[in-house]
């Protein structure tokens, strides 16, 4: 007679192994349906070795900063010739480093854009009163960094600064024309304008980005705790203005020559392109 205990712990037995396998391939499935899948990221390293970038929905992507320094990285920096050595010397120099600088600035610009460079030696140089530069293409060069290197010491009272840049304030902006997309994203360096008659290749603009009321609010900086005071911010305290030459126009479409770095949207205030003129300005 067969033993009725030990046929029931098979039994048991094999119910249980079918119960441990349904619960791993429940468990499997499950996991599986549930593995989040992962965004991808909004800067790596592509298969070429270079920096690959991903936009959102709406196009906004990581500004490429490449377009930054001189000449956007595009040329070397020029190495200006040297038309004055200031010696190192006791006592203030502010006079003889201010009056080197007037020299040059007072000679023709060259090909390269600039008229030369005022050479400070090695050592220390106190300063009284700021320096000033006010004109393009003046270079005020030192003899290396550190300790052994080039130091001005600013041994005056006021805290405007040591080295001052002043153009003139002679900037003429012509009527802005609005734009007519309804978003710019970040990084875009194109827009399109409801009129382009007036604009050419090789201009110099302005991008206006008005600060209104409904962005301050959509970014709550209305108030910084404590309830509304000075630190908040007010509707046109905060515009932003990108300064672009035009590279190409088509249609009404205008490209320039570095992307944007905020978005442009119609619903906090769009922007506006002026063309410019500035003369005064220090280049």
């Amino acid at each position: 007679m067969p033993n009725t205990n030990h046929i029931l712990k098979v039994k048991q037995l094999k119910t249980l192994s079918i119960l441990m396998m349904f619960l791993l391939v429940a468990n499997f499935s499950f996991a599986q349906k549930t593995k989040p899948v992962e965004p991808p990221k909004p800067i790596s390293k592509g298969k070429d070795g270079k920096l690959a970038y991903t936009a959102d929905e709406q196009g906004n992507r990581i500004p490429d900063f490449s377009y930054a320094g001189y000449m956007a990285g595009e040329k070397a920096i020029p190495n200006a010739t040297i038309k004055v050595v200031v010696p190192v010397s006791k006592g203030d120099a502010t006079l003889r480093i201010q009056s080197a600088i007037n020299y040059v600035s007072k000679l023709p610009i060259g090909k390269d854009g600039l008229r030369g460079a005022v050479l400070l030696e090695k050592g220390i140089y106190e300063v009284g009163v700021t320096l000033k530069i006010a004109a393009s293409g003046v270079i005020l060069r030192g003899s290396g960094m550190g300790e052994n290197g080039t130091k001005i010491f600013a041994t005056g009272l006021d805290r405007i600064g040591v080295i001052r840049i002043l153009g003139k304030n002679n900037k003429v902006e012509e009527t802005p024309i609005a734009i007519s997309d309804s978003y710019v994203p970040v990084n875009s360096n194109k827009i399109n304008l409801s009129n382009t008659s007036g604009f050419k290749v090789g201009d110099k603009i302005v991008i206006h980005r008005p600060s209104t009321k409904e962005w301050i609010e959509t970014l709550k900086t209305v108030e910084f705790g404590g309830g509304e005071s000075a630190l908040g911010w007010k509707p046109g305290t905060r515009d932003i203005h990108f300064d672009r030459k035009i590279t190409a126009i088509s249609g009404s479409t205008i490209t320039f020559d570095a992307p944007i770095t905020t978005a442009l949207d119609a619903k906090f205030g769009g922007a506006t392109v002026s063309k410019y003129q500035w003369d005064g300005r220090i280049s």
